[in-house]
């Protein structure tokens, strides 16, 4: 996991180029944890992105250079949509 990675959630943390996925991954995770996701949805985005997480965020960058996912925040009726993008630079 060393190739430069793009990585953003859209409404939450802007585009931000990153030296590899292993330094990506907790800077999402720190913006993701702090924010109201519903406790099924964030154990999902945990698995994802979260500590321990990124093999199969690894593998999408290595086959096709991104890889993404929705977050969705809020409460069961009142909640928004911000797409997680994870890309290869230049992707």
């Amino acid at each position: 996991m060393t190739a430069v990675v793009r990585a953003a959630i859209a409404g939450v943390m802007p585009p931000v180029l990153f030296p590899s996925l292993d330094v990506a991954l907790p800077v999402l995770w720190e913006h993701v944890r702090r924010l109201p996701v519903r406790e099924a949805h964030r154990d999902f985005i945990r698995i994802c992105i979260g500590p321990g997480g990124g093999q199969g965020v690894a593998r999408c960058l290595a086959q096709g250079g991104s890889w993404s996912t929705t977050l969705y925040v809020g409460g069961m009726t009142d909640w928004t949509a911000h797409p997680i993008t994870i890309t290869t630079h230049g992707s």
